[in-house]
């Protein structure tokens, strides 16, 4: 077992008002939401946080809020800060920022800026770089979508994985396959291997990840946890059937319209945020937001009537 854990660990928007401008109460609303849905923990300044659209004293406003929040309502949650940037140097900046302001593990992607010019060597001296140099444990976050492609093979994983700072792996590539062999060539007792959606997280608990990281976990965090408590607790049939479910809803939150979908389904049903994202994200039209709802309104009242029991 490392020092992450195993469970939910919920990416969460980072809310902004009419005027683009912080919405840190709505912030404060939403981790309330979460505290005690069964969640392990909070990631702030991920892709579903725009961290690329925020300034550098904006970033520490966010993850003190979320620490903040996080001491308010579960202290249990562990914090995961986003810290990517193009640079070794300015990755390391961000990281020794993160954890001054209250995080307590930083998520990575690769740099892929320069694609031509990141080969594996690059990745390799990149991430140990970092790795020395990062006050808090480092899960690294391969993300081919966000990365012109870029998607980091099992070798350069597993060898990263050797490194003391490098404690877990976040696949947002959906390949099973490549997980599975990932599993088999790490040690969980070192490395927390994480989903990173929710729409092939049985499958991959199935080969033996131990967590999730879900755009959906923001309006389905009960059901994200449910999937996985489920399974371990030897109820295959039941974990599959909740699976199915969480399929297209998935899809509706995080892929139709991105991270405006996730944010105005937010708004309809919480309450809290505007749905507003920064230029040039979009607001959801009404339209896309009507779709969405036709979709996630049925798994939305099965989290609803967890609370409910």
């Amino acid at each position: 077992m490392t020092s992450l854990g195993r469970g939910i660990f919920v990416p969460v928007p980072t809310f902004f008002k009419a005027n683009e401008d912080l919405d840190l109460v709505a912030f404060d609303q939403h981790i309330q939401y979460l505290a005690n849905t069964g969640i392990a923990g909070i990631v702030v300044l991920g892709s579903m946080g725009e961290a690329v659209n925020l300034s550098e004293e904006e970033r520490g406003l966010v993850i003190t809020q979320a620490y903040q929040s996080i001491k308010k309502y579960n202290h249990t949650l562990k914090l995961i800060a986003g810290t990517s940037a193009q640079s070794a140097r300015t990755t390391i900046s961000y990281t020794k920022q993160a954890a001054q302001h209250g995080a307590q593990f930083t998520l990575i992607l690769p740099p892929s800026f320069y694609r031509g010019a990141v080969d594996e060597e690059a990745i390799l001296n990149f991430f140990r770089t970092v790795a020395d140099n990062s006050p808090l444990p480092v899960v690294i976050y391969n993300y081919p979508g966000v990365c012109q492609g870029l998607d980091l093979s099992v070798k350069v994983l597993t060898q990263l994985s050797k490194h003391h700072n490098i404690i877990g792996v976040k696949g947002t590539d959906g390949n099973v396959g490549k997980m599975a062999n990932l599993v088999q060539k790490t040690d969980p007792g070192e490395v927390t291997l994480l989903a990173g959606s929710a729409d092939f997280f049985l499958p991959e608990l199935v080969i033996g990840v131990v967590g999730l990281i879900p755009g959906a976990g923001n309006v389905l965090p009960g059901l994200c946890v449910q999937v996985q408590s489920l399974y371990e607790q030897g109820n295959a049939k039941e974990a599959g059937e909740l699976q199915l479910k969480l399929v297209e809803a998935d899809d509706a939150l995080c892929r139709w319209f991105g991270i405006a979908g996730t944010k105005s389904y937010i708004q309809s049903r919480l309450g809290y945020g505007g749905g507003i994202c920064r230029n040039p994200l979009r607001l959801a039209s009404e339209e896309n937001a009507t779709s969405i709802a036709a979709v996630v309104d049925e798994v939305w009242k099965l989290e609803q009537a967890l609370y409910s029991k």
